[in-house]
């Protein structure tokens, strides 16, 4: 018997003893940080709260997607493919939500303002003298743009329209970032402000 066994664990070349232990380190160190921040965000519920909204979406996400991951390598090891397991819809969710985080942080990375104006004066001008076929009307009304005079074709100045209000990227976060946490969340009782829901191991099963 004690030779057949060590026949049997010969038979497994080292390289994936290897890797099943990198791996298996790997899976422990991820839920032992992830048990910390847990912990943290339990005794003070207030401090994810307080990140900034990008920040704060960026740890919830990051949350999400390890513990998904984690599932995922569970599921692997019990010889289930994920690509087959209701979890597949969950890693699409998150895919869909990192890559709205993305395009968030590369808005708040752009300028405040455009990189390109135009001048309308000059514009004028130059439109005033390309056409030759302008009624009198609308020569005057160029002419009056040329000097800054923001007129109609009417020759009546035009009145000032407030421009309609822009969400700054700030607002866009916060929205995105309490559709994500309801999505995320749902209806938690547990005091944790964040993407995470706890169950007990009764549940899991």
């Amino acid at each position: 018997m004690a030779f057949a066994a060590d026949a049997d664990a010969s038979a497994v070349p080292p390289s994936v003893v290897s890797a099943a232990e990198d791996t298996l380190a790997a899976a422990e160190s991820v839920g032992d940080h992830i048990s910390q921040l847990l912990a943290a965000a339990a005794e003070d519920p207030d401090a994810v709260a307080e990140l900034p909204p990008l920040l704060r979406a960026r740890a919830f996400l990051a949350v999400a997607q390890a513990a998904t991951s984690l599932l995922g390598v569970r599921l692997r090891c019990s010889g289930v493919d994920p690509d087959e397991h209701p979890i597949r819809k969950e890693f699409e969710r998150l895919s869909i939500c990192q890559e709205k985080l993305n395009r968030f942080e590369d808005w708040n990375k752009a300028p405040l303002r455009p990189t390109t104006t135009l001048n309308t004066q000059a514009a004028a001008r130059f439109i005033g003298r390309s056409l030759s076929h302008l009624t009198s009307d609308q020569k005057m009304s160029m002419q009056a743009i040329s000097r800054g005079e923001r007129r109609g074709w009417s020759g009546q100045k035009r009145k000032t329209e407030p421009l309609p209000e822009k969400k700054s990227v700030r607002a866009a976060t916060e929205e995105f970032l309490a559709k994500a946490a309801q999505e995320l969340i749902g209806h938690s009782d547990s005091r944790v402000k964040g993407p995470v829901l706890l169950i007990s191991d009764e549940d899991e099963d």
